[in-house]
């Protein structure tokens, strides 16, 4: 992987944050309980009485603060505010919810990319997973039976060429180049040792080596690759402009060094489209306002056609696969939370940080404790049962 120097963290300070008193006593006990039961299926490790727990960092105990609320089944609506004293913090609690779900869909965003719902079905599974090509973390999934990426291009009217040309066994993946303007800017295959003269530019550009695991010798400081597995893809270019070659490692999954591509008299960007010759395996290729292809390799060759919504791709072995269910343009995935009934199931707090005249969001999961970083260290909430609650008796 990257090396990159670690980023210093702030400590922990020793004391446990302490909330003015008056601020504990008066808005932290919440509106009155009418009853400790609960109308409808009662769930006693779920129940009241309950708590929130705030400290700075994992040491001390932190300090207790009651929540109570009148039906532990039905939403309520909160509208206390915490000041954390010695900091500009403030946790503002803004609802109570008894049964918490998440949500998510693909949202129209300008300038974002291809969103892709698909269903994985097997033997006792269905799921639906949700990829986004401008989203790093959402590229991609894999698994023991295979995976599916997807990969999103620039120019719709190449499209159909470059995914028929990267079934070749060379093609590690596509470079795209432009101009420092952006006025212009040009894709292709990319193949190790294969000179391409860049359209309107006397700069030709050759990939010198490919690594599929990119990394560095900590002895040596040389790059070296740590195995076949396409991890941290990288290729090392080479630019003639006709009077001075320059070279430039450029990487799938990070950007490019900034000092190096000010040198060159052309940006450019590599996407990877290494499949590992593994059955299983699929990239879904897209360009704006063009239909998807899928590229995949079958019996060790690399194979392309077009992805047909709807239709089921087996994963390796026959008890796996795959379909895709919709796909959306210049969109992005949003989850959000959603209170899902009025019973008491899996209950939640959804509180506000606010600083520097900034908010975060906080959704509070009973028992799950809750990091949120500061400038002056990590601030942890913990929405839990009381020490003092009854046992379970279910």
């Amino acid at each position: 992987m990257l090396r990159t120097d670690p980023k210093l963290k702030s400590s922990a300070r020793a004391a446990d944050i302490v909330l003015a008193a008056v601020t504990a006593v008066t808005a932290c006990a919440l509106t009155g309980r009418a009853s400790a039961m609960s109308q409808g299926p009662h769930h006693s490790f779920l129940a009241g009485p309950w708590e929130l727990v705030v400290k700075m960092g994992m040491e001390g105990e932190g300090l207790r603060l009651p929540i109570t609320v009148s039906d532990e089944n039905k939403p309520q609506k909160f509208d206390n505010l915490l000041p954390v004293t010695g900091t500009p913090i403030r946790i503002r609690l803004d609802e109570y919810i008894p049964n918490l779900a998440w949500e998510t869909a693909a949202v129209k965003h300008p300038g974002g990319g291809t969103v892709a719902e698909l269903t994985i079905k097997g033997k006792d599974l269905e799921q639906k997973i949700w990829l986004s090509s401008g989203e790093l973390s959402k590229q991609s999934m894999s698994s023991r039976i295979g995976g599916i990426a997807i990969k999103r291009l620039g120019d719709p009217k190449t499209t159909e060429k470059l995914v028929r040309e990267l079934r070749d066994p060379r093609a590690i993946g596509i470079i795209s180049v432009s101009s420092k303007d952006n006025n212009s800017q040009f894709e292709y295959v990319a193949k190790v040792a294969k000179a391409v003269t860049v359209p309107e530019s006397k700069s030709k550009l050759t990939v010198l080596e490919y690594v599929p695991h990119y990394s560095i010798d900590v002895k040596t400081k040389k790059v070296v690759n740590l195995s076949d597995k396409p991890i941290n893809p990288a290729v090392k270019v080479a630019c003639n402009d006709g009077t001075e070659t320059l070279e430039q490692w450029l990487w799938a999954k990070f950007p490019a060094s900034p000092h190096r591509q000010a040198k060159f008299p052309v940006r450019m960007k590599f996407t990877d489209f290494d499949l590992g010759g593994a059955t299983g395996r699929y990239i879904l290729v897209t360009a704006p306002q063009s239909k998807p292809w899928l590229l995949f390799s079958n019996k060790g060759k690399r194979q392309a056609e077009r992805a047909v919504l709807g239709k089921s791709y087996p994963f390796a072995g026959t008890e796996y696969s795959f379909r895709i269910d919709s796909m959306i343009d210049e969109a992005i995935i949003k989850t959000e939370w959603k209170n899902k009934s009025e019973i008491l199931l899996r209950p939640a707090i959804i509180a506000t940080i606010e600083q520097n005249n900034a908010g975060g969001r906080a959704i509070l999961e009973l028992g799950k404790p809750f990091h949120y970083k500061t400038e002056h260290g990590t601030l942890v909430l913990l929405y839990r049962r009381s020490p003092m609650a009854p046992a379970s008796i279910d």
